[in-house]
């Protein structure tokens, strides 16, 4: 399956892109989709350990299979600073 990483905030700049396409089997787990995305994109590897990783609108653990009807609704989250007072 075709799994579609969105890209937000320092994590766009870095892959350039806002959205990166990585290759998986079946059954994949979200640990294998990051590992493969830092693959993919040097500039990414660097930022990837301090990104939370979501699916659809909850973040999930590297453990978690990703489910083919998912694969479109991946997002690499960075930490972010600042916000309100």
């Amino acid at each position: 399956m075709i799994v579609k990483v969105r890209c937000y905030g320092p994590a766009r700049r870095a892959a350039g892109t806002e959205t990166v396409e990585i290759e998986a089997p079946d059954g994949v787990r979200i640990g294998e989709v990051v590992r493969r995305l830092a693959e993919v994109n040097a500039a990414l590897a660097e930022l990837i350990p301090t990104c939370a990783v979501a699916v659809g609108d909850r973040i999930v653990q590297p453990d978690v299979i990703l489910d083919p009807g998912d694969a479109h609704d991946v997002a690499l989250l960075p930490p972010v600073a600042g916000g309100c007072r």
